[in-house]
């Protein structure tokens, strides 16, 4: 009976150790002085939290602009979860804690200000899978 118990417990340690992944956005890009860029990222697996990673890199110009993250049940209609103020700074990143993973689908629009030249990327790190 012992022999089942310990069994039992590794195999949820295992399980556990498991049950986490990284992922990155797709879609990003330059944005260039007042367009707007989507990154997009499709979350196949049911996960108890997350945290999305946005990272923006000043190329040229006075940096500044909104990060706005969304989520969405369908991959087309997306609501707004929060938002990001960016600054002119070299670089700079936000973190977005998603406690529980409500969609399967985020994007990420991030729209520029002013004359200006940055990259946005963004990565999202999910644990806890059910």
């Amino acid at each position: 009976m012992k022999y089942i118990f310990s069994l039992m417990i590794l195999f949820a340690c295992l399980f556990t150790a498991n049950a986490q992944i990284t992922a990155n956005f797709t879609g990003g890009d330059t944005v260039v002085n007042t367009a707007a860029v989507n990154m997009d990222l499709r979350v196949t697996n049911a996960y108890n939290t997350a945290a999305l990673q946005i990272v923006v890199t000043k190329v040229s110009g006075t940096v500044a602009g909104n990060a706005i993250l969304k989520g969405s049940v369908d991959g087309t209609n997306f609501v707004n979860i929060d938002t990001f103020a960016t600054t002119n700074v070299a670089l700079q990143t936000e973190i977005f804690p998603i406690t529980p993973v409500y969609y399967p689908y985020y994007r990420v629009t991030y729209t520029g200000t002013g004359t200006m030249a940055a990259i946005i990327s963004g990565k999202g790190h999910f644990k806890g899978k059910l």
